[in-house]
């Protein structure tokens, strides 16, 4: 899909980012491979808001794939309000989780532009199950990128899949056995993990660390949050997720997680926090 449209009578090459979304939502074309591969789909959009759906895979991980969602429509929500040529990254998220869907059925997710300035913005969404129960709220900041970052997003849209693929098949890993220091997972994004700039950032890496601190507290966490440093490229090269328990009580669990690539450069940071009753 090219991205020239026809726009007040005139066409361009590089149109302002609400009048690609809208197509998108016209010909339900996805976004991103990331969003092609789960099936994320991008509903309603108008200037600074958004409404988009997902669904979940039986035996794969919920928080993963809302990660996916909500910044999804986190992101689409701030550059639904920006210019031709401005291109984001996620510079945070955060999920706050407030039920626990069903596996297998549908995510409705509606996002909103909460405030802009300086070439950074505030997103909020919730997210619903499918008979409109809040399972979620999240927040998000994203960022403008340069120029020279911005040149490298792709000019057609990918396909979708022929079904959904779960989160833990996108990113496939393995445990390494514990140590007094912590644990450790070791996975190798697959390339329909990307996004529009062709790396593996935002929902998909934080999944990631979701999954980590799922394993070393022992359970999903409630609060969840996660800073991004650098994008990954997807190929031979490992991503590392190490996480600490910092307490490990019976009623509240807090951990810390790392994102590193197997040069030990730190590529995200993450925090995860559950409380039992």
């Amino acid at each position: 899909m090219s991205d020239r449209v026809e726009t007040g009578g005139e066409a361009t090459d590089d149109p302002a980012p609400l009048a690609v979304l809208r197509r998108l939502v016209a010909e339900e074309a996805p976004l991103a491979p990331i969003h092609a591969a789960t099936h994320a789909r991008l509903t309603r959009v108008e200037r600074g808001c958004c409404e988009a759906r997902m669904p979940t895979t039986i035996g794969d991980g919920l928080l993963e794939s809302l990660l996916v969602l909500a910044d999804f429509v986190l992101g689409v929500s701030y550059s639904s309000s920006l210019r031709a040529g401005d291109r984001i990254v996620t510079v945070r998220l955060a999920v706050q989780l407030l039920g626990r869907p069903l596996a297998g059925e549908d995510l409705y997710a509606t996002g909103a532009l909460d405030d802009a300035r300086r070439g950074v913005g505030l997103s909020s969404a919730t997210i619903t199950d499918r008979e409109g129960r809040t399972v979620a709220r999240c927040v998000g900041r994203n960022a403008v990128l340069t120029d020279g970052l911005a040149d490298q997003y792709g000019r057609t849209a990918p396909t979708w899949a022929k079904r959904p693929s779960g989160w833990r098949l996108l990113m496939p890993h393995r445990g390494e056995d514990p140590t007094r220091d912590g644990t450790t997972l070791v996975a190798h994004p697959d390339p329909s993990t990307r996004n529009s700039a062709g790396v593996v950032q935002g929902g998909a890496l934080a999944g990631l660390a979701a999954r980590g601190l799922s394993h070393a507290l022992d359970v999903m966490p409630d609060d969840f949050a996660v800073s991004f440093v650098r994008p990954v490229r997807p190929g031979d090269h490992p991503v590392m997720c190490r996480v600490v328990v910092e307490h490990g009580g019976r009623r509240m669990r807090v951990g810390r997680a790392e994102l590193v690539d197997d040069r030990g450069r730190l590529l995200a940071t993450a925090s995860g926090t559950s409380f039992r009753h």
